[in-house]
């Protein structure tokens, strides 16, 4: 049994099925939400916890029900006191500035993770950590979060639950460190090579921006029409598949110039999903994907505004400074800045700010080791 805060819950829905799940494990665990947040504490104290619903097989607990949780905290404070391991789930925009906050709350020798797709969170918050004198506390991220849910009101229905997870933290020689923190909670957790594995897998990376661009018109269209847009039923096309087999090769010769295993599409839908393909196009008909309902038709736009900054910049400015082209990469970088009306270059942090710029072999022994000579 272990002590667990749960910090926040977006529309997806990733904290509170969280929460439930692993009360439904046997532990103990805390739940606090941010200030936007707030409105759906009323519902959940006078419950006393989330009710599951839906198919087991999506948990880690394999069970559903009621989740009684251990509190509902008014403050972030309260459910961080003791607590061995921590989960956040928060706005990819404002990770910084809610971090930045809890970091005198965290209890000594606490992991945290990061419920997100990757976008570099361990790497944005060490050195934060380090700046304030907190290297007790370690922070964790994947290429994806654990699990897919739905939320309203009290009730959670969870709608997926992704394998072979690999989490990285900085320095990676600390990772036992987290993972005896963390797999109590997720048995499946395994260590990634690093940072740079987790970063460069981001499974919004390598879905998102091909399936984006060929349907940008017809999402426009039928927000104008007042309807919804399939977007991972009608917004599979042959045009999004020879864009993702494209950009995977391309990510492939960054993973290359730092060391990474690269890991291709289909197999990554393998290894979360269990679905067997030969391409990128054929990944996007695996079941779970099918099962999303439809979104709202500017749902692109929020999306992209997360992976512009934290994803596709990121990859960009690594192969270039390890002197590879990443035209693809680039080019989408500049078509969805211009699309969104942004500063593509200086929206999200740069590498020295997450301590990744240098050399491919001085960041890759930075990462790992934590040192560079």
């Amino acid at each position: 049994m272990s002590k667990v805060a749960v910090i926040g819950n977006t529309a997806r829905a990733i904290g509170a099925v969280c929460a439930a799940d692993l009360t439904l494990s046997g532990h103990l665990v805390r739940f606090a939400v941010f200030p936007e947040q707030m409105g759906q504490l009323p519902a959940l104290r006078e419950a006393g916890g989330f009710t599951v619903e839906g198919d087991a097989k999506h948990l880690v607990s394999k069970k559903t029900g009621f989740a009684r949780l251990d509190k509902i905290c008014d403050t972030t404070a309260e459910a961080l006191k003791d607590a061995e391991a921590v989960l956040i789930e928060v706005d990819m925009h404002s990770l910084e500035e809610k971090f930045r906050a809890m970091i005198p709350e965290f209890a000594r020798g606490a992991v945290v993770h990061v419920q997100s797709h990757g976008y570099w969170p361990a790497a944005r918050l060490t050195p934060m950590l380090k700046k304030a004198g907190r290297e007790d506390v370690l922070v964790t991220e994947a290429p994806a979060p654990t699990h897919a849910a739905r939320f309203e009101g009290t009730v959670v229905t969870p709608k997926g639950l992704r394998k072979g997870i690999q989490i990285a933290t900085v320095p990676a020689s600390r990772m036992d460190e987290a993972l005896a923190a963390l797999k109590p909670l997720f048995p499946d957790f395994t260590a990634a090579s690093s940072v740079l594995q987790t970063g460069l897998e981001n499974l919004n990376l390598i879905v998102h921006p091909a399936m984006v661009l060929p349907n940008v018109g017809a999402m426009e269209r039928a927000k104008l029409d007042g309807r919804q847009f399939g977007f991972y039923q009608e917004g599979v096309v042959p045009a999004a598949g020879v864009l993702g087999d494209a950009l995977d090769a391309e990510r492939k010769r960054v993973c290359d110039a730092y060391g990474v295993v690269h890991t291709p599409m289909a197999k990554a839908i393998d290894q979360y999903y269990g679905f067997k393909s030969n391409s990128f196009f054929e990944a996007m008909h695996n079941p779970v994907y099918k099962s999303f309902p439809p979104f709202q038709p500017d749902v692109w736009r929020t999306w992209a505004a997360d992976d512009l900054p934290y994803a596709i910049v990121p990859c960009v400015q690594l192969a270039e400074q390890a002197g590879i082209a990443a035209p693809l990469h680039r080019a989408f970088a500049e078509i969805l800045g211009v699309l969104l009306g942004v500063d593509t270059w200086k929206w999200g942090p740069s590498l020295a700010d997450m301590d990744l710029a240098g050399t491919p072999v001085e960041v890759k022994k930075r990462v790992i080791t934590g040192v560079i000579s």
